[in-house]
C-alpha cells in the first residue's frame, strides 16, 4: 500500500499547477467583505483603500502567471475564478488574518469573473467581481510588477 501511495505522488507532484522559481508576472491583491471583492495591483491595507480598490480596472497579462493575493476583512469567503467561457480556472479562500496566495496562467483573453463559493450571508449571491486579461504588449509597467 505505501509503495502504491509513494508512486501515485510521485507521478502527481510534478503535475502541480504551480510556477517553480518564477516570478509572476503581475500581483493582484485582493480583500473581501461581505459583500464585495476589491481588486487591485497596489497592497489594500486600509477602509479607504478598499475603497478605492472598488473602481479600479484591473489588468493582467495574457499566458503568463498571475499571483493573486487573497484575504478577507470579516468573515471567510471563497475565491473562485472564472474565464470567459465560465470555466472554473482556479480558487481558494479569503480568510480573515491570513493572505492565500494562488498562482493562475491565463490564457484566454477578455473578462474573467470572480465569485464567492463560501456561503456569507444572506447578500452572498451579489458578491462578485472582475477583471480583464490582456496581451502583454498593451500593459504599461504600472500595471504589470
Amino acid at each position: 500500500m505505501l509503495l502504491v501511495l509513494g508512486t501515485l505522488f510521485a507521478f502527481t507532484i510534478p503535475r502541480v499547477p504551480y510556477p517553480k522559481g518564477q516570478i509572476p508576472a503581475a500581483v493582484v491583491h485582493v480583500v473581501s467583505k461581505q459583500f464585495q471583492f476589491a481588486l487591485s495591483n497596489q497592497p489594500i491595507r486600509t477602509e479607504e483603500e478598499f475603497n478605492r480598490a472598488m473602481g479600479q480596472l484591473v489588468r493582467v497579462p495574457q499566458g503568463q502567471w498571475v499571483e493573486f493575493r487573497v484575504t478577507s476583512l470579516d468573515v471567510n469567503h471563497g475565491f473562485a475564478v472564472y474565464a470567459p467561457s465560465n470555466k472554473l480556472v482556479g480558487q481558494t479562500q479569503a480568510m480573515p488574518g491570513y493572505v492565500n496566495r494562488l498562482f493562475l496562467q491565463l490564457d484566454e483573453p477578455g473578462t474573467y469573473t470572480v465569485l464567492c463559493l463560501e456561503y456569507c450571508g444572506p447578500s452572498h449571491h451579489i458578491m462578485r467581481a472582475s477583471f480583464e486579461v490582456v496581451e502583454p504588449t498593451t500593459l504599461t509597467s504600472a500595471v504589470v510588477r
